[in-house]
């Protein structure tokens, strides 16, 4: 009796220590979920999957803990405690699939497993639990491999479970953190980019309006110049004059150009135009350089007859002045041809060829189509010797293809190059001569009282001598401000505004006067803005600010009067499309 009682004692004993370590293991199980549970968001992936092996760790012993993603037919290791094995591939089996569906598994000995594989991908473990976890690619699986034999019961399996459920939420959590970072990242990249976009914008207004400035200096006085008394040589050195300042406008405009057609705000305008009448002032330029050259420049016109078009005769003499340039800078001998055709389109439209080809350097086959990149010539040589931006090819190819064309190249045969221009155009009534209209006109209309808004002393002289052909009495203020106060005190026939200025800029005066003229019920004084800010959206700015006109600088003298009388005029709106207002 007294032995069965001692064996009971025993057993209950031995009962109360297996509760106890029951009751600890449990105990440590719950701090270890607790511990994986506490991995935040913001850590690093690495850092968690260290965090999470560690703690797995100190519930459960295991030689290796993999976690497999699966890959098409196979399973991928996603993370490992063994380097060595991410990456690596298994195969897929009723066993991975069975644990990876949800339910788990408990494997007394591994290498027994035909689904395991075999070979490089054998790890060496014995005893494993497997849990389901959800990983990148759908349904994984978390394995903690042991190093013995029926290393783990089945009475861990639903421990595992849970645990795979926690490692789900981690990866959950990582992928989460991975998104939200690239989100930002490509956040922070749109903004900069819109920076950049916006300060390179900024970049190119300033860059117009500084060298507009001085430019205004010599092409509007070489063009006044032009119209005083000169006997036929000063005349043709007045003439180089100004075409050469209105090419290096040019130059000044491709760089302006390029910027818009990148960024999609270039925009063409339509009006009538002769073709010939045009290219006549980009033709006799060049015809002068190949003079001076020893090159002969030839013109053939083809058309069946002098046709008038509407587009932008401005971008098509662009064109045509890259084409010609680019032409006479690679020729040393022979000549430049420029050939013009026109054929009808099937919309009713013209379809315009222009050809300019040359006995120059020419250029290989394989490189045509980089010419047309920017910053591009045909040899890195070239830059060096010839010079130019690099840019005339590429905005010349964009605006033909704005205008329903394009522009190619091609080497020619027995030697130079050949590039073919062409663009879409309907036909047009011809228009009427507007500027010696408006020169006649400006000298018979009387004088007129002038607000000139300008700070720069060079632009006040050149905007008086031009308005000095109208007989007009001119007044001057220094900025916005005093522009505002000076018709406060009188009345003027118009206002000509430049747009920056300091003290108050020439768009925040604009909005003064037209503000004052409604309030009080005033009679509305023409304002024509003139301005170096020539960009399309400097001059969508000035007319939606109350301008009633947007005349650029360097001023062309027939097109600023042009614009004055016909606002300070009679002029019926037929008379000013007429002027090809």
């Amino acid at each position: 009796m007294k032995q069965e009682v001692e064996d009971l004692r025993e057993a209950l004993a031995s009962a109360n220590q297996r509760l106890a370590a029951q009751d600890a293991r449990l105990r440590e199980l719950e701090l270890v979920l607790s511990g994986l549970q506490a991995i935040r968001v913001d850590d690093e992936p690495a850092a968690a999957w260290d965090r999470t092996f560690d703690l797995l760790r100190s519930a459960l012993d295991f030689r290796t803990a993999i976690v497999l993603e699966p890959k098409g037919e196979d399973f991928t290791c996603l993370v490992s405690t063994d380097a060595a094995l991410i990456g690596r591939r298994w195969a897929r089996g009723p066993l991975f699939d069975h644990a990876a569906a949800g339910r788990g598994a408990v494997v007394p000995d591994l290498s027994r497993l035909p689904e395991w594989g075999g070979g490089d991908h054998q790890i060496g473990a014995v005893g494993a639990i497997l849990a389901p976890v959800a990983a990148l690619g759908g349904r994984g699986l978390l394995i903690l491999c042991g190093g013995a034999h029926g290393a783990y019961a089945a009475s861990d399996l639903a421990l595992v479970v849970r645990l795979g459920l926690v490692v789900s939420q981690t990866l959950a959590a990582g992928r989460q953190r991975q998104l939200a970072e690239a989100i930002e990242r490509s956040e922070l990249k749109r903004e900069a980019a819109v920076r950049a976009n916006e300060a390179k914008s900024q970049f190119f207004a300033n860059m117009s309006h500084e060298l507009r400035t001085p430019m205004n200096g010599v092409v509007t006085v070489a063009d006044l110049l032009g119209r005083t008394h000169l006997d036929p040589r000063q005349r043709e050195m007045v003439d180089l004059i100004r075409s050469s300042g209105r090419m290096l406008e040019g130059l000044l405009n491709d760089v302006l150009d390029f910027a818009k057609v990148e960024s999609g705000g270039l925009r063409l305008e339509a009006r009538p135009f002769d073709l010939m009448g045009d290219l006549r002032s980009v033709i006799d330029l060049f015809e002068t350089r190949a003079d001076e050259k020893g090159l002969r420049l030839q013109v053939c016109d083809t058309r069946p007859a002098a046709q008038w078009y509407e587009g932008d005769s401005l971008r098509i003499r662009q064109v045509v002045n890259n084409l010609l340039s680019n032409a006479l800078k690679f020729t040393q001998e022979g000549g430049v041809f420029l050939t013009i055709g026109a054929e009808p389109d099937e919309a009713g439209a013209w379809r315009v060829t222009i050809t300019v080809s040359d006995t120059g350097i020419g250029f290989a086959p394989e490189v045509s189509d980089r010419l047309f990149e920017r910053f591009e010539q045909a040899d890195n040589s070239i830059t060096r010797k010839f010079g130019g931006t690099g840019l005339g090819l590429a905005i010349s190819r964009r605006l033909a293809r704005l205008m329903g064309g394009d522009v190619i190249g091609r080497p020619r045969m027995g030697g130079g190059a050949e590039f073919e221009f062409t663009f879409l155009v309907p036909q047009a009534a011809p228009a009427a001569s507007g500027e010696a209209g408006a020169l006649e006109q400006a000298g018979a209309s009387g004088a007129l009282s002038v607000l000139v808004a300008e700070d720069n002393p060079n632009n006040q002289r050149i905007v008086g001598m031009i308005l000095e052909m109208t007989g007009a009495a001119v007044r001057f203020a220094e900025n916005g401000q005093e522009a505002c106060e000076a018709l406060l005190a009188q009345d003027f026939d118009a206002v000509l505004m430049d747009l920056q200025m300091p003290v108050m800029d020439g768009l925040t005066a604009i909005r003064t006067i037209r503000a004052r003229e409604r309030v009080q019920g005033l009679a509305r004084t023409p304002i024509i803005a003139v301005s170096a800010n020539a960009m399309t959206h400097h001059v969508e700015e000035a007319l939606k600010a109350g301008a009633d006109a947007h005349v650029s600088k360097p001023i062309d003298p027939g097109a600023l009067l042009t614009q004055l009388m016909t606002l300070c005029g009679d002029e019926e709106p037929a008379a000013q499309q007429a002027l090809g207002l």
